[in-house]
């Protein structure tokens, strides 16, 4: 399979207590930022040690391996998805294993299954490469999520059970809330709040379908965060007014404000209007 080559990039020097990161960005200059290193629980039980037996050896080493494998994968992709590590990054296995304590294997293993993914394009003796999200694919997810949630909206407004839900999304609102410092839980929460009101207004095939654009979504979010700080004031304003208006019984009201709400989040993005 025939590759396009990213542009050459600048090795950086790496701390004892870092591991440098080289990014692919467009222009002249190329910055780089530092992985954290992943917290291991030395010399304690399960903490990776191989243990023999005359019975279970492989076994031992086959869970290991896989959990290696599920270790890198989990840390790599939650950085992608959160944007530390922004489309166009390169990583290299040998600095991804130093940062998460493993060997390359499960690193090489990781990397495949985001290649699968479409999150990384792997490029043989050079690391992989962090898949961009095009602005064109963001406008897309947008424009499914303005379809989908205001008729989720008005359909729990119309449910005469929805106090149930109402109560299930106002806790929502609260976590949300408690988690303003940290992005990635923000997103996180942000996404169970939506994932609740698909899931109440009882359409499987609708909430399957939305659970699928949920990495789209987040390196979305993560995008609309950065561009505007105060975005999260706004967004539990914005999730309060509808979960008022579900309360209500207002159906109208409530899909307008949740229209209001993707609307918004396109208005960061540089994608409004989606019609």
């Amino acid at each position: 399979m025939s590759l396009k080559q990213p542009a050459s990039p600048r090795w950086l020097p790496k701390g004892p207590s870092s591991v440098a990161i080289r990014r692919v960005a467009a222009g002249p200059q190329r910055q780089s930022r530092s992985i954290d290193r992943w917290p291991v629980d030395e010399g304690l039980p399960g903490c990776g040690v191989a243990r023999w037996s005359e019975h279970d050896g492989v076994m031992a080493l086959r869970t290991e391996s896989e959990s290696a494998t599920k270790r890198v994968y989990g840390w790599t992709r939650s950085r992608i998805l959160d944007g530390t590590f922004a489309g166009g990054t390169l990583l290299s296995e040998g600095e991804v294993a130093e940062a998460v304590r493993v060997s390359r294997t499960p690193v090489r293993q990781a990397f495949l299954q985001l290649e699968a993914e479409h999150m990384l394009e792997l490029y043989p003796k050079r690391g992989a490469l962090v898949v961009s999200v095009s602005m064109t694919e963001l406008r897309e997810v947008l424009i499914a999520r303005g379809v989908i949630e205001p008729w989720a909206a008005a359909a729990v407004a119309q449910r005469a059970d929805r106090s149930h839900t109402v109560a299930a999304l106002r806790e929502l609102i609260v976590q949300i809330s408690e988690t303003r410092a940290d992005d990635r839980a923000f997103q996180e929460a942000d996404r169970e709040f939506h994932q609740c009101l698909l899931a109440a207004a009882g359409n499987g095939l609708l909430t399957a379908f939305y659970s699928s654009l949920r990495d789209r979504q987040l390196r979305g979010g993560s995008l609309a965060l950065q561009n505007n700080p105060g975005r999260e004031s706004e967004i539990m304003a914005q999730h309060v007014m509808i979960v008022d208006a579900i309360e209500r019984g207002d159906a109208e009201a409530a899909a307008a404000a949740i229209a209001a709400h993707v609307d918004a989040t396109a208005l960061e993005l540089g994608l409004a209007p989606l019609s």
